[in-house]
Parts: C-alpha cells; sequence; structure tokens
C-alpha cells in the first residue's frame, strides 16, 4: 500500500521538529534549504554526519534554487552511502526523491520522500531506542503515519517475501519497532538474517515468557480476597504512620532540648545585662562625683583669685597713701616695706613703724 508522499511529509515534519535546530523550521518549505535536514542528521548519526561533513552545506541559500538543490544532492549522496556502506542494503530507486523540485519549487511529495530516508536513518542507527522513543511522544495520527513510512520504506520488490512480523511488532500495546536490513541475493547474508531473525525470536520469547509470570503475578494479586487485602493495605498504612509518628517523636525531641538551650542562653544574657547595668550606675555615680569635686574645686580657685586680687589692690592703696604722706626726705622703699611688715605683725610692729617714720610737720 502506497503512502501519500504529501501527506507524509507533514507527518514527518512533525517528528522532525522534535530535534532542536539552529535553522528556521517553521514549515515543511523551510526544509527545501536542506539546513535543518543536515543538522538533524549531524544529531541522527554524528559519527558519519559529522561537523566536517556540516561544512560542505552552505549555511544561508536564500532564494537561491541552485544552493538549495547542491546542498540537498550532498544530503542524499550522503544518505546513500550510509545506507549501503553502513547499514547494508541499499536504497531501491523508488524511494529516491527529486532534490531539483524541491529545492527549486519546494515539492512536498519529494520532500516527503527524503524525510522518510531520515527517518529509514533514524531508526537503524546505533541510538535508534532513543529515536523510537521520541516517535512514541506524538500524537496517535502521526504516529501512524510514521510506522506507514518505515513499513513502506523496508518492504522489498516482492511484498511477500516477509510479512509484517519479519519487521517487528507494531501492536499500539507493545510499541515495539524491529528493523531488519533488506536481503541481499548472497547466500551468506540470507544465513546472517536468518541467525538475526532466530535472536529476535529467542528474545520475543523470553519477553513473551517475564510477561506471562507478570501476568500470572498480577492475577494472583488480583484475586486475593479483599478482607486479605484491605488487612495489608491497613498494615501498610499503619507501618507508615508509626514511622512519621517516630521521626515526629524525634523532631519534638530536638525542639525541645534547643528550647532548653536556648532558655539557658537567655537567663545568662539577662544576668550579663543585669551586670552590665549596675556597672553603668555605678560609673554615672563616679562621673557625677568627679565633676562636683571638679567644680568645687573651680569655685576654691576662683575664691583664691579674688582674695588675692582684693589683697594686691589694698596693698595698692596703702602703698600710695603713704606716699602722699611721706616728707621729702623719705625714708628708702625697702625701709618702708619692712615698717608695714611690723605694722601688720602686731602692736609692738606698730609702735616701731610709728617710731620709725619722722614727725609731721605743724
Amino acid at each position: 500500500m502506497s503512502v501519500d508522499k504529501a501527506e507524509l511529509c507533514v507527518s514527518l515534519f512533525t517528528w522532525l521538529q522534535t530535534f532542536p535546530v539552529p535553522s528556521p523550521c517553521a514549515s515543511p518549505q523551510d526544509l527545501s534549504s536542506g539546513l535543518a535536514i543536515a543538522y538533524v542528521l549531524n544529531q541522527i548519526e554524528p559519527s558519519w554526519f559529522n561537523e566536517a561533513w556540516l561544512q560542505r552545506i552552505s549555511e544561508d541559500p536564500g532564494p537561491n534554487g541552485r544552493l538549495k538543490v547542491s546542498n540537498l544532492k550532498i544530503i542524499l549522496q550522503s544518505l546513500v552511502e550510509y545506507s549501503q556502506d553502513v547499514l547494508g542494503h541499499p536504497i531501491l530507486e523508488q524511494h529516491l526523491p527529486d532534490v531539483s523540485l524541491i529545492g527549486q519549487f519546494s515539492d512536498l511529495g519529494e520532500l516527503g520522500k527524503l524525510l522518510q530516508l531520515v527517518l529509514g536513518c533514524a531508526i537503524s542507527c546505533e541510538k535508534k531506542q532513543e529515536h523510537i522513543q521520541r516517535i512514541m511522544t506524538l500524537e496517535e495520527s502521526v504516529q501512524h503515519e510514521v510506522m506507514a513510512a518505515i513499513q513502506e520504506l523496508m518492504v522489498k520488490d516482492t511484498p511477500d517475501a516477509l510479512s509484517q512480523e519479519t519487521y517487528g511488532n507494531f501492536d499500539s500495546q507493545s510499541r515495539r519497532y524491529y528493523f531488519l536490513s533488506e536481503e541481499a541475493d548472497e547466500g551468506d547474508e540470507l544465513r546472517q538474517r536468518c541467525l538475526d531473525l532466530e535472536r529476535q525470536l529467542v528474545l520475543l520469547s523470553e519477553e513473551k515468557q517475564s510477561l506471562a509470570q507478570e501476568n500470572a503475578v498480577l492475577r494472583q494479586r488480583v484475586g486475593q480476597p479483599e478482607g486479605e487485602v484491605a488487612m495489608g493495605l491497613t498494615a501498610k498504612k499503619l507501618l507508615l504512620l508509626q514511622s512519621q509518628l517516630e521521626q515526629l517523636q524525634e523532631e519534638n525531641f530536638r525542639l525541645e532540648s534547643s528550647r532548653e538551650d536556648d532558655h539557658l542562653r537567655c537567663v545568662e544574657l539577662e544576668r550579663e545585662v543585669t551586670e552590665l547595668q549596675q556597672r553603668n550606675q555605678a560609673l554615672t555615680s563616679l562621673a557625677q562625683e568627679a565633676q562636683a569635686l571638679k567644680n568645687r574645686s573651680q569655685r576654691e580657685q576662683e575664691e583664691k583669685l579674688l582674695i588675692s586680687a582684693w589683697y594686691n589692690m589694698g596693698m595698692a592703696l596703702q602703698q600710695r597713701a603713704g606716699e602722699e604722706r611721706a616728707p621729702a626726705h623719705a625714708q628708702s622703699f625697702l625701709a618702708q616695706q619692712r615698717l608695714a611688715t611690723n605694722a601688720r605683725r602686731g602692736p609692738l610692729g606698730r609702735l616701731a613703724y610709728l617710731n620709725m617714720r619722722p614727725a609731721d610737720k605743724h
């Protein structure tokens, strides 16, 4: 059954958009330059479509149809060589696209053929399981289109030669794909093909047996009485609650210990605050006393200065009065000072002072 290439192009474009590419990839027409397809192939099989190969692809062909066709020819030639040299089966001529129609007119039918070859490369490389899982994330309708494209790509010129089961079970329940290389004319390749099929058959048998055992276990669990199931669930819940209770008790004990430590620390800080307040009060009292002593000393100093000033002023006035009463033959200044000192010392000094003074003129 032939797949409509234009419709296939839309589905494969949706699959291609799951790859991160730096070039524009908003519509199927953006693929006509071949740049986005080249980046996808580099992610699918970087050992074959490597960085050196990418350098051969023109980065920005723009509307130049010749550059686009040149890019597409490089891609198609590399896909043909990869399929023949690495995968071991050539691509049938009916699956080869006309890259001129793609580059010049963005023909969706031919573009669908090219994307079909890219899909065949993805599901046949070493990381095919990863790419199959990527296909599984697409919508159901897109998955059907992709599976049809894979089946058509793997069918030989004689469709009845191999059945669908030869290439894998595409049942929606299993979601597994098995892809085999094309048969060759040589007997060695046929024998190798048979060995591969036998290995796959063994693997499928083992998987079937494993699934049967798992199914039996599930059926046995489903067949248990409801009471036992309920009791089992209750026991599990009880164990879970008991574990949670123990964890909460441990957390509570830790918080209690932390609270006691915080309380002791708070008491210690309160005691330190009290001591600091007492020291502050004592220092304040000492500062006040020191200020009072300073003020008292300052007052005493001021009183001494006043007394000294008054004394000096009195001495000056007395000296002036004595000079006004002294005769022309007055005694020397030193004698007068001596007399004044004796007069201050007492009556005897006063008498000596009077005797030494010259008689006043009448």
